[in-house]
């Protein structure tokens, strides 16, 4: 039975009559589909780029201005967004940042060149960022300490389901309904998203079917809590941060490995239909597969290290073993450009994503390996940016090559960076020491 001070609430909530254990995880299934509308609106313009560049005249400089715009405000608004949301709260932050980048996504099928494409992604890359603070905010409030590993890995699934997804979509909308409708429709699903978001969702002191002893496991580990308050301190000071050691070498592997995904994200589907004559068909087909290969390779990574660990490894030991042992693996890329088959060609395109998000995976679980739960977030905020950053210079480079040049001389770039961040990784890290603050973090 719902508690008498939640039955008094029952007037502030949505529509939702869900009970408390079983509402959570439908806020959790709510959020996961957010991420994958998030990543579908991002890769609509990738699939198309090869079409829209010769429809509008874009050269391959042009479009790695149009990328850097989105990823100069998504670099910002990583920090931005999270503050905004922390501000007024995840309900009214996600909706604000989902109708913000959904009619972004619908303005774009109205382009009338590069210059307002890269304005359109420019401000697309403004509300982006801002569903990932939200939704773990979101599932902070719903879910205890203990129990909220599952529910934030199943909504930072949604960007693997969403790049997964999007390819044959994309193709799909544009070969039936022509290339606006590529743009408009996943928009259209965003706002009738928010729709959904705004009825259902309240924070748990406001839900009517959650009992006193259910609402007082939440607040154990709340925003009011004492580790709260430490981490809020720490993260006023995030600059204080980079003098700590391995925050640097992590920040620097990011800053050196996240660009290589950005070019794969962005440049592929160009790369497939320039250099091995894919059609639009083609790449609906075929542009997924290197997604499922990055989702496996992202598990499995946290399989391997799990059970190193469960073998007497310490933490942080078994996570960068993988992070070592993928960046030996990352080079095979160097050979895409060269492949004698658009089928090899494609299973070593899938070979680095493999890489790629192992990196993503454990580059994050190994955070709170080395520092207290105090500075963890500021740590994966400062990584965040660095990544971003990193994929702008990265992505202004490929452009300036791809006007001279071939994608060969980029693939061999792009494969030698992830080995470039383990290097960085075994060069700067030192061993993790047991600290009982989050001041020792900034010593």
């Amino acid at each position: 039975m719902p508690s008498a001070v939640a039955e008094s609430r029952q007037v502030r909530t949505g529509g939702m009559r869900l009970p408390y254990r079983q509402a959570r995880w439908f806020i959790v299934a709510w959020l996961t589909l957010s991420t994958i509308l998030n990543l579908i609106d991002r890769q609509t313009l990738s699939i198309l780029a090869p079409f829209l560049r010769e429809k509008f005249q874009i050269s391959q400089h042009g479009y790695s201005n149009i990328v850097s715009a989105f990823l100069i405000s998504y670099t910002v608004m990583y920090t931005v967004g999270g503050r905004l949301v922390d501000r007024i709260g995840e309900r009214i932050g996600m909706a604000a940042c989902i109708v913000w980048w959904s009619v972004c996504t619908m303005l774009t099928a109205f382009i009338q060149g590069a210059f307002s494409l890269g304005a359109i992604r420019f401000l697309l890359g403004i509300g982006e960022p801002g569903n990932y603070p939200a939704a773990l905010r979101a599932c902070t409030r719903w879910f205890p300490r203990a129990d909220r590993g599952l529910p934030i890995a199943m909504f930072s699934s949604g960007s693997s389901v969403g790049n997964v997804l999007a390819p044959p979509l994309i193709a799909g909308l544009t070969l039936w309904l022509g290339w606006r409708s590529a743009f408009i429709l996943p928009g259209a699903l965003g706002l009738l998203w928010t729709v959904g978001w705004l009825w259902m969702y309240r924070v748990p002191e406001q839900y009517p079917r959650i009992s006193r002893e259910e609402l007082a496991a939440l607040e154990e580990a709340g925003p009011h809590s004492p580790s709260a308050q430490a981490g809020s301190l720490c993260h006023e000071r995030w600059i204080d941060l980079l003098k700590n050691r391995n925050v640097l070498a992590l920040v620097l592997a990011r800053f050196v490995s996240d660009p290589v995904w950005y070019f794969y994200l962005f440049y592929i589907p160009d790369y497939l239909k320039a250099e091995r004559g894919f059609s639009l068909r083609d790449i609906g087909l075929f542009a997924w597969m290197p997604f499922v290969a990055g989702t496996a390779g992202g598990m499995l990574a946290g399989v391997i290290s799990d059970r190193l660990i469960h073998r007497g490894w310490q933490p942080a030991a078994a996570r960068t073993r993988v992070l070592y042992i993928t960046g030996i693996i990352a080079p095979l890329g160097m050979l895409t450009a060269k492949a004698p088959s658009a089928a090899l060609a494609i299973a070593l395109i899938a070979v680095v994503a493999f890489v790629v998000y192992c990196w993503f995976i454990n580059t994050a679980a190994v955070i709170p390996d080395f520092f207290p739960q105090a500075v963890v977030g500021s740590v994966l905020g400062l990584m965040g940016t660095a990544g971003s950053a990193g994929g702008i210079l990265f992505t202004q480079l490929v452009g300036f090559l791809l006007s001279r040049h071939s994608y060969g001389i980029v693939f061999v770039l792009a494969g030698s960076m992830h080995l470039l961040a383990a290097v960085v990784l075994w060069s700067l890290l030192k061993p993790p020491v047991q600290v009982s603050g989050a001041t020792s973090a900034l010593s």
